[in-house]
């Protein structure tokens, strides 16, 4: 599972809102996002990774599953590029099922070894992860199945 960061931030503003700055997210908010993921995927089953735009290029392993990725580097959309990498890694270069990441629903979606997840807002980056054989989740959809416990 890839997590487009500081898109999903954005996109849960009213969740995230006691943490953001002026509106923005910033350390605090990033901070309360992945705590929330590792008290969500804290047994095994799950690899989740949690791409941030950021100056100085990083990994760090919040917990079994939950990694915090800062690719680093100069210019905007880095953890776009930096997920649409981890993809072609993953399932190769144009590696999309016909229409199977349009219809398949995010409960179904989100089980181990299923195809990878993205989970964004953005709708460039959407794109261009269902071509590479991606699941794209809308951030709401995403914390409704977290929320429920439906992705243990």
């Amino acid at each position: 599972m890839l997590i487009d960061g500081h898109n999903l931030l954005y996109a849960l503003r009213s969740r995230f809102a006691v943490h953001l700055l002026d509106g923005h997210p910033g350390a605090v908010a990033r901070e309360a996002l992945v705590e929330q993921l590792v008290g969500v995927f804290d047994k095994p089953g799950h690899e989740v990774r949690v791409y941030f735009d950021g100056g100085r290029a990083r990994t760090e392993q919040r917990s079994a599953q939950v990694w915090v990725i800062y690719p680093g580097g100069a210019g905007d959309q880095r953890a776009d590029r930096a997920i649409l990498t981890a993809l072609r890694e993953q399932v190769g270069p144009d590696a999309a099922a016909p229409n199977a990441a349009e219809h398949a629903s995010v409960c179904g979606a989100i089980e181990p070894a299923a195809t990878p997840i993205v989970v964004t807002r953005d709708i460039r980056l959407a794109k261009r992860a269902r071509r590479r054989g991606a699941t794209v989740i809308d951030p709401a959809a995403f914390f409704a199945e977290c929320d429920a416990g439906r992705l243990l």
